[in-house]
């Protein structure tokens, strides 16, 4: 039996958040670091390089790396990887060769900048998340770990060089990420030998249209949730311009704190939740998980809100501290769309991907209908809310739709005490400078107290593994 079907939900979160975490926040700290090297306008720029490649990714990978993730989690003897891999790494080199005869074409009429940029990104993180997604499939979590921590590593050295020494800006983070992604990925074929699954026999035309079925039906819910998250920044540039983009792109960053989080959680909990989709105990499982989730969402959400505004005087520009006024209701639009990817493992499990298509969808029509609706009114408080209504949406469709597949007890009585909590500290830091200190004590006292049991649980977990 595969080793991580053993593991505890816990015990794969603490091993993903190892590596994820120490990565993260070196990437975390750039980013205040880049406010005092590039302007509104260059900061804005480079986040607009990054939603593009958002939304381009899902039409060159078709979300393949989701397919190689499912099946080698479902079987992994080396003649399935050596089918996945290699079936996998074809067509990905036949999408990338016919994106680039495009980005030919359009480059020669249009001659946009940064465009070769934006190729060469895609392509090297394109086979860098398959390369990841074939490592965690196989089990090779460790291996997964210390390549993030590797990719953050090079990007930073390369950033601070290019930014400091050559004063390349933009361009210079462009150039660390693609030499980032281009090494990671040399080590992950070579330490997680993946080389060795690369035989051409094992190229399939009908396995290859098995993973499309499973994997098509996500390309549009990747780009709802593309559209929820971040259409709205070009919404921002048409009407507000590149510097506000820039401070928007810094408001999400401490919110980020907790996607950062989330997402190390994800990792583990769709890997779990698949493994046991079928156990009889799934509904109880998932609703015990659900309830201890959301503890630990609004309690992060509400020390970072908390230390939020204090932080911001100290690490960004001048020009960017009003970021931290937008900071609220990011957060909660980040927690709306965590819950929402926790009932998304759900699809996953079933393999009914098309489930997850309805859902994203109305979240993103809905996020870019009110982003042009609320940004010209209400600049970028307009823009937060649109983000939150979307995810507001998405998560509600998704609850009532996977009833028909699993029964999940919302606890909303703990729901609306937690939101209401948090909207008290969020509301503190508008009243003065010396109310926004203590603020900073208080959040972490009102954290620690709805975390307790977690907190202990946690605490226990890591002494037991440090004395066995």
């Amino acid at each position: 039996m595969r080793e991580s079907k053993n593991k505890s939900l816990l015990s794969l979160t603490i091993l993903y958040s190892i590596g994820n975490l120490s990565s993260k926040v070196i990437n975390f700290v750039l980013v205040f670091f880049i406010t005092f090297y590039l302007s509104q306008k260059a900061v804005g720029e480079f986040d607009l390089i990054l939603i593009t490649l958002g939304l381009l990714s899902p039409f060159v990978t078709f979300q393949l790396t989701d397919s190689a993730l499912r099946w080698l989690l479902d079987n992994d003897s080396k003649e399935n990887a050596k089918q996945v891999f290699s079936t996998v790494t074809i067509v990905f080199l036949i999408s990338h060769s016919i994106f680039l005869f495009f980005i030919i074409i359009y480059d020669y009429f249009l001659d946009l900048k940064y465009l070769k940029f934006i190729y060469f990104l895609l392509l090297s993180q394109s086979f860098c998340q398959f390369f990841l997604q074939c490592v965690r499939g196989l089990a090779k979590n460790n291996l997964y770990v210390i390549s993030g921590v590797i990719n953050s590593a090079v990007y930073v050295l390369f950033a601070v060089l290019f930014l400091y020494f050559t004063k390349l800006g933009v361009e210079g983070l462009l150039y660390s990420s693609i030499i980032s992604t281009v090494l990671t990925s040399i080590v992950l074929l070579i330490k997680g030998g993946l080389y060795e699954f690369w035989e051409l026999s094992y190229v399939s035309v009908s396995f290859a249209k098995k993973l499309l079925k499973y994997s098509m039906p996500l390309i549009p819910n990747s780009l709802s949730w593309w559209a929820v998250s971040s259409a709205n920044r070009y919404v921002i540039l048409l009407y507000l311009g590149a510097g506000a983009n820039g401070i928007f792109a810094i408001s999400y960053k401490l919110p980020t704190i907790l996607l950062m989080l989330t997402n190390i959680f994800y990792l583990a909990w769709q890997e779990k939740a698949i493994l046991n989709h079928d156990e009889e105990d799934r509904d109880i499982y998932y609703s015990t998980v659900l309830r201890q989730y959301l503890k630990i969402l609004f309690a992060i959400s509400i020390m970072i809100v908390g230390v939020n505004k204090v932080l911001l005087s100290y690490i960004v520009e001048d020009s960017f501290f009003d970021a931290w006024r937008y900071t609220p209701l990011l957060l909660f639009s980040i927690i709306l769309s965590s819950i929402a990817g926790f009932y998304g493992t759900g699809y996953l499990g079933a393999k009914k991907t098309k489930g997850a298509l309805i859902s994203s969808v109305v979240g993103g029509v809905v996020a870019v209908v009110f982003s042009f609706l609320l940004i010209p009114k209400y600049s970028l408080y307009g823009a937060s809310l649109a983000i939150v209504l979307g995810y507001l949406c998405l998560l509600l469709v998704r609850i009532k739709h996977m009833k028909s597949i699993m029964n999940i007890d919302f606890p909303i009585k703990l729901f609306v005490s937690l939101l209401l909590t948090l909207l008290l500290v969020s509301s503190l830091n508008h009243i003065n400078e010396y109310i926004m200190y203590i603020n900073v004590i208080l959040s972490i006292i009102i954290a620690t107290v709805i975390c307790k049991d977690n907190l202990l649980n946690i605490l226990s977990t890591l002494k037991n593994k440090i004395y066995q």
